[in-house]
């Protein structure tokens, strides 16, 4: 028993905030880690829940107090709250319902709390390989531990969190990279067929464990009164795999009766939007990726959002989850909040945003901006603010603070569409030299300007 309860998660406690001052830890085992950073910082307390009775007793000589709970059946009230760090290092696998526990730490959490948390990742070459040879045998322990009861990936992983109230980020990971063996290179090959770059692939395959820090999101915006504003989802469709595992499964979107319409084989934004437009009841209407997520919460805090919006006659410019707004001269700050990838985008709400990000646009019935077909697939929701712009004489469209997934599998490095499409764009607006937006600034050639 000692060396299973004696380990230590050496990235696991770096990621525990060093301004930590009142920490829960589940799955405390004994004590290593709290006496570690108490070590440290002598000036925190840390509390430990351990099921080991034996484990829980060791651990209480170095921790503050230790209770022993079996976390699949008690009662985390018990363990009174106003946590601003909770640590949960290689457990959620081991229960039965990990999404209630993290919805009873939600409420323990201080109103800026953090979870740091540790996960397999079960999208390993490793388990890939069991399941193709059809053999998932367990194992002592590692990624097939007998033990664990819950699987994860990235996506599932954020996506669990998201749902209890959390916004996570992955802020360091274990690696196991891909060997360069035939098997490895048809497995890769097997995700470009689903349409996956081989550089997404291959940091997928080679991840063991995450290390995830999450931010406690703030759910005010819920229990503000006010109207609320319903509104249509439109969804062009490429890869109907995508769409289903994320839009589809959405429960923001279900909690709110979001009519969703799917839209397949149009040619560009402004033709998949006009065509889902055209067949919308409502008069907001939502362009989204096939990749987003709504999580619970998102789409009521939305339907809010949206009603602010039109009971002060904001409804004639675009609205936009993440971009960019004007700070100065040359100078752009961040706004929004998306949980991109793997990453966590936490800004601020904006009602003069100089660019939007495609991944979700929002637009009233009465929005006087159009999406330029000649734009494609890209920079056509800049296009929408600039064109907002150019009416108003300075930037109003907004951004809002809704915790949407944006569950990519895209590389990280722009295509060749993105830069026609910003060529087109800066013929579009020969006045502007550059223009912003959240994939960098665009500008135009020296030798063009006049």
């Amino acid at each position: 028993m000692s060396n299973y309860y004696d380990g230590l998660n050496q990235k696991l406690l770096d990621a525990v905030p060093k301004t930590a001052r009142r920490v829960l830890e589940l799955g405390c085992a004994n004590g290593r880690l709290g006496r570690r950073f108490k070590a440290a910082h002598p000036e925190v307390q840390w509390y430990g829940v351990e099921l080991s009775a034996e484990a829980a007793k060791v651990a209480a000589q170095y921790l503050d107090r230790v209770f022993v709970l079996d976390l699949d059946r008690a009662d985390l009230s018990v363990l009174e709250g106003g946590f601003d760090v909770i640590v949960i290092g290689d457990l959620l696998e081991h229960l039965t319902n990990p999404e209630r526990v993290l919805e009873a730490l939600y409420d323990l959490a201080a109103a800026q709390a953090q979870i740091v948390c540790c996960l397999p990742n079960m999208g390993h070459l490793s388990v890939i390989e069991r399941l193709v040879a059809g053999d998932i045998s367990y194992d002592a322990m590692g990624l097939l531990d007998a033990t664990h009861l819950r699987f994860y990936s990235p996506s599932s992983a954020f996506k669990t969190f998201l749902d209890a109230g959390w916004l996570p980020h992955m802020q360091d990971q274990y690696r196991v990279e891909v060997p360069k063996t035939p098997f490895a290179t048809c497995i890769v090959n097997a995700a470009e067929a689903l349409g996956l770059p081989a550089t997404t692939a291959m940091r997928n395959l080679g991840l063991y464990q995450m290390i995830l820090v999450c931010q406690k999101w703030s759910m005010d915006a819920l229990r503000r009164t006010g109207p609320s504003a319903a509104f249509s989802v439109i969804v062009p469709v490429n890869r109907p795999w995508q769409y289903e595992l994320n839009v589809a499964r959405s429960p923001g979107l279900r909690e709110v009766n979001a009519e969703v319409i799917c839209v397949r084989g149009a040619e560009s934004a402004a033709a998949a939007f006009a065509t889902g437009a055209s067949r919308a009841n409502h008069a907001w209407r939502i362009m989204v990726h096939q990749d987003v997520y709504f999580p619970t919460g998102s789409g009521l805090t939305l339907a809010k959002q949206l009603g602010s919006l039109e009971r002060i006659g904001m409804t004639a410019v675009p609205v936009g989850f993440a971009g960019v707004e004007s700070a100065g001269p040359n100078t752009v700050r961040y706004a929004g909040m998306v949980v991109d990838r793997t990453n966590l985008f936490l800004h601020g709400v904006s009602s003069c945003a100089a660019s939007i990000d495609e991944f979700a646009v929002a637009m009233h019935r009465d929005c006087a901006a159009h999406i330029d077909a000649t734009l494609g697939w890209h920079l056509w929701a800049t296009d929408l603010c600039l064109q907002a712009r150019h009416r108003e004489g300075c930037d109003v469209a907004h951004i809002l603070a809704v915790p949407l997934f944006h569950n990519s599998t895209t590389a990280n490095a722009l295509p060749d569409a993105f830069h026609l499409s910003a060529q087109r764009l800066l013929e579009k607006h020969p006045n502007l030299h550059r223009i912003p937006t959240l994939c960098g600034e665009i500008t135009r050639p020296a030798s063009a300007v006049v």
